[in-house]
């Protein structure tokens, strides 16, 4: 390099005073550092022993320290043969499962137990995960376990550690067992891996049994939940009828119902004032007709004869069949009508007559008292006969008692407004069956 480059140069500055110190670089030559390999053996194990089971001269191995009966050997291994491949039994060969292979229907394809097969297969961790392209070894000759031979073993060592036959070792393989090296596959023939299928099969059983569980968890998880939404449902219900009534119990207090029970109260006494001047009426018609039959004595008392049959014919109960339970009355509320918000709510199943307060009420047809107490109508008085009853609702007073026998046109009780009551009137039902029937239909 020149001056001048080195001032072109921005370090040129730096590398002046180096100069006398550059020397051409050597060559750089890099190799693999040999593998060692720490092992603790007993004082009676040979050097020559530990140097065959690494498969390495006796000169690589090295007491490194002595303690106790036990030596610290230092095994230097050597370099890899990496174009040798591992050696695997001719009797061995790879099959790829197909889609819907188990390990059953593979060990039942080639007339072997699912033993023998797991034997063959001891990196397999379940019985039933086989996917499809999964690699597994099956024997086309003898069975028995294979194992690959790891550092610090031979196959000497392996066969003597699971009891294998040495001849038949050597026949199953093609090979002296001194021959094969750490990484070839060593096919142990005799020898069956149970323990290892008893573990997979505990594994397949405990997996079972947790999924049982899971599936009980998840069902009872359901139940709970379910019951859950129930019980919201039912609150829910329990707090829509609450509204419900608490709306009915505002409607009940409200100024409207209060003007309205007072429309009832001044249309009921007005009715009654009405109801006075006719009989008033009426009694000055028959005092002057009874003034105008005294000239004519045997008409007069024909006619009134006459007039008391009829008058007694109208007013009378019917025997045959109902009679109108009140003398005075005004019907304010038919069968099934829905006038009021509570008729809106609940069916109404009966005819309502308005009249004032104790205004007598009496039976529309004979029957037996079954009830005559507060009920579903405020104070009511039920009365059977057959399979017929008749409801007489919201008396003010009542003058039967239960289980007492009352004919047609006897005395029941009196008006009133007990109960869900908008005013003084009458509730009267029939029912026939248990069935609710327009009592108009039945009066005469």
């Amino acid at each position: 390099m020149t001056a001048q480059a080195q001032q072109a140069t921005p370090l040129g500055g730096l590398l002046v005073p180096l100069q006398p110190n550059l020397q051409a670089p050597a060559d750089l030559t890099l190799k693999r550092a040999p593998r060692t390999v720490d092992i603790l053996t007993t004082g009676t194990t040979p050097a020559t022993v530990v140097a065959r089971r690494y498969g390495v001269p006796a000169s690589a191995v090295k007491v490194s320290a002595a303690r106790k009966g036990l030596r610290y050997v230092r095994v230097t291994l050597g370099d890899r043969d990496l174009t040798r491949r591992p050696q695997r039994p001719a009797t061995v060969e790879r099959y790829i499962a197909q889609p819907g292979d188990t390990m059953a229907r593979v060990a039942a394809r080639f007339g072997i137990t699912l033993v023998d097969l797991l034997s063959l297969n001891l990196t397999r961790k379940s019985l039933d995960d086989l996917k499809a392209g999964a690699v597994l070894n099956v024997p086309t000759g003898a069975t028995g376990l294979l194992v690959r031979i790891k550092p610090g073993q031979s196959a000497l060592s392996l066969i003597a550690a699971y009891g294998a036959d040495l001849v038949q070792t050597a026949r199953a393989n093609d090979a002296l067992p001194t021959e094969l090296q750490v990484g070839d596959l060593l096919l142990l023939p005799g020898i069956r891996a149970e323990s290892f299928a008893q573990t997979l099969a505990k594994k397949r059983e405990a997996r079972r049994q947790a999924d049982l569980a899971a599936e009980r968890q998840r069902r009872y998880d359901a139940y709970l939940a379910q019951k859950k939404q129930r019980a919201r449902e039912r609150l829910q219900a329990q707090y829509d009828a609450q509204e419900r009534y608490e709306a009915f119990l505002a409607w009940k207090s409200s100024p409207g119902r209060q003007a309205l029970v007072a429309t009832y109260e001044r249309q009921a006494q007005y009715e009654a004032a009405q109801a006075a001047a006719r009989v008033r009426q009426t009694q000055a018609r028959a005092a002057a007709q009874a003034r105008a039959a005294q000239t004519q004595a045997a008409q007069t008392q024909a006619a009134q004869a006459r007039q008391h049959a009829v008058a007694a014919a109208s007013s009378a109960p019917s025997r045959s069949g109902l009679a109108w339970p009140m003398r005075t009355y005004r019907i304010t509320s038919r069968f099934g009508e829905r006038d009021i918000a509570f008729h809106q709510q609940v069916f109404h199943g009966g005819v309502d007559f308005a009249a004032p307060y104790g205004t007598p009420i009496y039976a529309a047809t004979a029957g037996t008292v079954t009830e005559s107490r507060y009920g579903a109508f405020g104070l009511n008085v039920y009365t059977t006969d057959g399979d017929s009853t008749v409801i007489y609702g919201h008396m003010s007073r009542t003058a039967v008692s239960s289980g007492q026998r009352v004919n047609q046109g006897q005395l029941l009780g009196y008006i009133g407004c007990t109960g869900l009551c908008t005013g003084p009137h009458l509730h009267f039902e029939v029912r026939i069956g248990g069935r609710p029937v327009d009592p108009l239909g039945l009066l005469p």
